[in-house]
């Protein structure tokens, strides 16, 4: 729903001074900061995992990317694509996942959350609730 809206308010009707950033609330953003999939990856970030530069998107591009993030199992891959990023970007490239400290799943998890501004109160949070959380994913994955 989030990104129709953006859509819309994107369009050239030339009618509104509405656009995509200004919108109210969580609507407001860019389209490609548009998440999308069961895992909740923005547009921009599947088209850097998928290879593609996502300052020069063509609408194809776009659309093709978008599909792939609302496809579950394209999701999951994509995901762990951005994750492993993530993680290599953070100097844990070679630190086994099931040797993680709480500390560096945090800072992943913040990382994830928040982007370049992932040491700010709201990702840190983000970070703070997935570690509070991995008993019960532990748990769910028995």
């Amino acid at each position: 729903m989030t990104g129709t809206i953006r859509e819309q308010a994107a369009a050239p009707w030339g009618l509104s001074p509405v656009i995509p950033e200004n919108l109210p609330w969580r609507l407001g953003g860019g389209l490609d900061e548009t998440s999308y999939g069961p895992v909740a990856i923005q547009l921009r970030r599947g088209a850097e995992v998928l290879g593609y530069d996502p300052a020069n998107l063509t609408d194809h591009q776009r659309t093709l990317v978008e599909e792939a993030l609302q496809d579950p199992k394209q999701n999951a891959f994509i995901a762990a694509g951005f994750l492993a990023q993530i993680k290599a970007e953070s100097g844990l490239a070679d630190v086994p996942a099931d040797q993680m400290t709480e500390a560096q799943m945090r800072e992943i998890a913040a990382r994830y959350n928040g982007g370049p501004y992932w040491d700010l109160p709201k990702a840190q949070g983000y970070g703070d609730r997935f570690v509070d959380n991995l008993g019960q994913a532990r748990n769910a994955m028995r």
